[in-house]
This record gives C-alpha cells, sequence and structure tokens, in this order.
C-alpha cells in the first residue's frame, strides 16, 4: 500500500503543481497550458484510486474471514453437514425438521483459506412464530454471506427456495448415503459418510478465489480508515475531473483546491505530502524566476 501510495502522490504533486503555476506566477512568461495532458493525468488517478477501493471488501475477508452462508430447506442436512467441515459436532443434530432456530457461526481452515461457516435455521415455507425469527435472520445472511451453499436432500429433491435474494449459490445435494444414484450434474455429498467433501472444498476454494478483485498487477487490501480517507480523495478528483471537462476547462483555482483536497486525504492513507513538494515540482517543471 505505502507503494502505491507513492505512486499516486508523485503523479498528483505533478498535477497540481501545473496548475498552479499559472495561478501563483501569471506574469512570466509559460508555456501553454496543456489541458489534455491534465486531464489524462486527473482521470488515471481516479482510475487507480478506485481499483484500490474495490480491494476493501476483500481485505474484510481476509482478516475476518469468508462468510459462507449454508441454507436450505429443514432438515435437508445443514448441521451434520457444518459439523464434518468443521471436524466436530458443534450443531446439534437431530430428524426433527426445524432443530435449528437461530444461526452458528464457527471458523474453519479449507485450503489456504480462513472461512465462516453458517448454519442457518431451515426455510420451511409454513414456520411457527419462533421458527420465522429464525428464517429472518437466515435471509439476512443471504444478503451478507459471502459464498452461499444451498443444500438439497436427495431423498426428497424438492426445487430450491424461491426467494434467495438475488444470490446465485453453490447447489450441493446431501444424503446421497441414502439413495442408490448420486445425482447428476450437482456436486453431491454425503454428510454422514465424507462421500464427496473433499470435491465440496475444492469448490468453496475456488469460489473463495473468486472473490479477489481485479485490481491489476498488485491487489491491495485496504481497511475501513483507509476506504474512507480513498473516498474522500476520489469525491475531489471527480470534481476536479468534472471541472477539467467543462468548456474552458474550469476555474484554476477551485481546480487546485480540488486537487489539493485529494492530496490531503492521500496524505491520511500513505503520509503527509508538504506544499514545499509541490513548489519543488513547480520549479522544477517550469524556468520561474530565470
Amino acid at each position: 500500500l505505502s507503494q502505491q501510495m507513492k505512486g499516486l502522490c508523485t503523479a498528483l504533486v505533478r498535477a497540481l503543481a501545473r496548475i498552479e503555476a499559472y495561478i501563483d506566477f501569471p506574469e512570466e512568461d509559460l508555456p501553454p497550458e496543456n489541458q489534455a495532458a491534465t486531464q489524462s493525468l486527473v482521470a488515471d488517478l481516479l482510475t487507480r484510486t478506485q481499483r484500490l477501493l474495490a480491494t476493501q471488501h476483500y481485505g474484510e475477508v481476509l482478516r475476518g474471514g469468508i462468510r459462507v452462508a449454508l441454507v436450505g430447506a429443514p432438515n435437508a442436512g445443514k448441521s451434520s453437514l457444518l459439523n464434518r467441515l468443521l471436524g466436530r459436532e458443534r450443531a446439534i443434530v437431530s430428524p426433527e425438521p426445524g432443530t435449528t432456530r437461530d444461526y452458528i457461526e464457527e471458523p474453519a481452515m479449507i485450503g489456504p483459506h480462513l472461512f465462516r461457516l453458517v448454519d442457518t435455521a431451515g426455510l420451511n415455507p409454513d414456520p411457527g412464530a419462533i421458527e420465522r425469527l429464525g428464517i429472518d435472520r437466515t435471509r439476512a445472511w443471504l444478503e451478507e454471506a459471502d459464498i452461499v451453499v444451498l443444500l438439497l436432500d436427495a431423498t426428497n429433491p424438492a426445487p430450491p427456495p424461491a426467494d434467495l435474494a438475488g444470490r446465485q449459490p453453490l447447489v450441493v445435494v446431501n444424503k446421497i448415503d441414502l439413495v442408490d444414484a448420486a445425482p447428476s450434474p450437482a456436486l453431491a455429498v454425503s454428510a454422514v459418510t465424507g462421500e464427496g467433501l473433499e470435491a465440496l472444498r475444492q469448490a468453496l476454494a475456488a469460489r473463495a478465489d473468486a472473490l479477489q478483485p481485479e485490481t491489476g498487477d498488485e491487489a491491495v487490501a485496504i481497511n475501513a480508515r483507509h476506504a474512507q480517507a480513498l473516498g474522500e480523495a476520489r469525491a475531489c478528483l471527480e470534481a476536479a475531473a468534472a471541472k477539467l471537462a467543462a468548456p474552458g476547462g474550469g476555474d484554476a483555482v477551485l481546480l487546485a483546491s480540488d486537487l489539493r483536497g485529494a492530496l490531503e486525504a492521500f496524505g491520511r492513507v500513505g503520509g503527509r505530502v508538504d506544499h514545499e513538494r509541490v513548489l519543488d515540482e513547480l520549479f522544477a517543471a517550469f524556468c520561474i524566476g530565470k
């Protein structure tokens, strides 16, 4: 992150020095202002800032774990699957449907990834009052989870619940030890015997790999504090880009103010940049006072 911010600040100082030269030294015989070059520089800064902001959620995932919601109808075997993936009896397992009334969340390492497995209340179309509260929390997890695993019962392959909050789940058929033939081409497992569990782990790892954002050669996972500062910098750069796109390039003083705001915000991530650095760039780029 330090290297990324150093590059952003260097480019922004260069852009700001170009603009402030024409504001502070109007009497000097400066070359014609290159509006297109400044516009291109600001656009590039905005793109790079947006790429960094895109890594915030990935940073949360790396620090807290990838949230996996196990959802499905009551008695599909979600609790049994949770226990099998954890390697211990964490959730109560019973043949009685609706045993899980609230969610259970547990960490688990699968391959190189830290997951947070969440066993949720079954999506019963006709729940009781208490069960309905658990289902409401299940629907909340559908929104928040990074990966949704929809568990179906091989002995009762009913269609999946209609309302999955628009998520594209990883569909897994459980209890294949109780049927003659495993369904195809669905991912088939047995939480009792462990059959198919390795394929499920590989599928989860593949989904986890896909969570890494496309940020170019270097992915930098920022935290919430960095994201707030970079969000302010993005707003300043967007305002500057809008002024540069306006007829005449906008007011130079206001444009410089936007860029100074972006530089200040960058400074809260990578270290404060003194105004003297802008002046150094200004005098290096222009023959002022000679």
